[in-house]
């Protein structure tokens, strides 16, 4: 079999960036990753993520077995159930989910931020590069992709990757059309720490699994206990395994009244209006906001990408956020950025190897993945306008969608399909 010589660049170490980094070293095609962050600890912080049985395949598709292994035995307990609940906790839907064992192929992997990027930071040590901001990007004569960095650095390959993220760099020097815009929706978030008093207090079915609780005005509230077995055999490396419950209040911005930027606020004053709004929901919901330390509290605006059509490809794309970001409310943007690098190492292998031609491998990429990443995107949003309905009418007619879809159990298991 030929193999041809292909040299990777990609700009990001965030989930997507290093899964391909992985699946490209295991098979032996040369790459490197290129980080603005200074150092692995520069962020240190983040909720977890819930890897579903896509992102799942995606990594086992890329990982080498012994850290896929890894990754399985570090994460966290899988949730039994997902609950939608009105404001007085007042069943709306519950859905049990079947597939508990972590072992299995169907279940998810609920894993901290910090415990994955870690993890999928192993083994490429002398292929990510910290400190290297990206500023310029353009096409060699000789056809190589050019990466130049604020130290006054540069690169050169056959292919460069845009995986940096929301904000992407990449994405505005390559698609300056494609855009992020404003939902209308504001977010607080934080973490309490799971003890004794709070498996005690707070409501049973967030210790269960994805509580969603839809209050009035267009408020919701979604909460998430992290767990982790006591017992359980990791290997000689325990990675974060810090136990807490993961929350976070949203609303219209006319409703949760911040500051246009409230990721300036400090964690107390983000704190002032989400507690005002909440005196009339159940007592276990505003005990949960009020125990939390301010120093945990994420405050910011939600914002979604705009669907675009395909564009002239070349040898520098994109991957994850840093195209098709979406809102929080399905907790799909970590997968759909699996997904595509899964399917950006498949199609780059197959270049490496002689099977395909470097820019139809990537036109066939990058169609189908803005096929899949803006239907995300779509369903993202949809959601956010359901559970932040604001008007009487809507919020009923979302509360009896709920209940009738719990009231028949075939409607519960195509919705647990969607």
């Amino acid at each position: 079999m030929h193999r041809r010589g292909l040299k990777v660049l990609v700009i990001g170490a965030g989930t997507g960036g290093l899964c391909l980094a992985q699946g490209l070293r295991r098979d032996e095609v040369e790459v490197e990753l290129f980080e603005r962050d200074h150092t692995p600890a520069d962020r240190q912080q983040g909720y977890r993520l819930s890897i579903n049985a896509n992102g799942r395949c995606a990594l086992q598709a890329c990982l080498p077995e012994e850290l896929f292994g890894k990754l399985v035995a570090n994460s966290a307990k899988p949730s039994e159930s997902v609950a939608f609940l009105d404001h007085h906790l007042n069943r709306l839907l519950v859905i049990d989910l079947p597939h508990r064992d972590r072992q299995d192929a169907e279940s998810e992997l609920p894993v901290g931020r910090i415990a994955l990027r870690s993890i999928l930071s192993e083994g490429l040590n002398g292929i990510i590069h910290y400190g290297k901001k990206c500023i310029g990007i353009g096409i060699g004569s000789d056809g190589s992709a050019i990466a130049r960095f604020e130290d006054g650095s540069s690169t050169t390959g056959d292919v460069l990757i845009g995986a940096d993220g929301a904000g992407s760099f990449i994405r505005g020097q390559l698609l300056p059309h494609a855009q992020r815009v404003e939902t209308g929706i504001v977010a607080v978030s934080r973490k309490l720490r799971l003890d004794g008093p709070a498996r005690q207090t707070a409501p049973q079915s967030i210790l269960h699994g994805p509580t969603l609780i839809l209050g009035p005005r267009g408020c919701f509230m979604f909460a998430n206990a992290v767990d982790y077995e006591d017992d359980a055999d990791v290997g000689e490396q325990r990675y974060d395994r810090e136990k807490y419950i993961m929350w976070g209040f949203s609303a219209h911005d006319d409703v949760l009244d911040l500051p246009a930027n409230p990721a300036l606020l400090s964690g107390q004053d983000a704190m002032v209006p989400v507690v005002a709004l909440m005196d009339h929901w159940h007592p276990a919901l505003q005990w949960l906001v009020q125990t939390t330390g301010p120093s945990t509290v994420t405050a910011f605006t939600v914002k979604t990408s705009t669907p675009i059509r395909p564009w002239p490809t070349q040898n520098v794309t994109l991957l994850g956020d840093a195209l098709h970001n979406m809102t929080p409310f399905r907790g799909i943007g970590a997968n759909t950025a699996l997904r595509d690098a899964a399917a950006l190492h498949h199609a780059l292998v197959a270049v490496a190897r002689g099977q395909a031609e470097l820019i139809e491998a990537l036109t066939a990429y990058e169609r189908n993945m803005i096929e899949y990443g803006f239907a995300a995107v779509q369903v993202s949003l949809n959601d956010m306008k359901r559970f932040h309905a604001k008007g009487l009418l809507a919020r009923t007619a979302v509360k009896f969608l709920f209940r009738a879809i719990d009231y028949m159990p075939p409607l519960r298991d195509a919705f647990l399909r969607r």
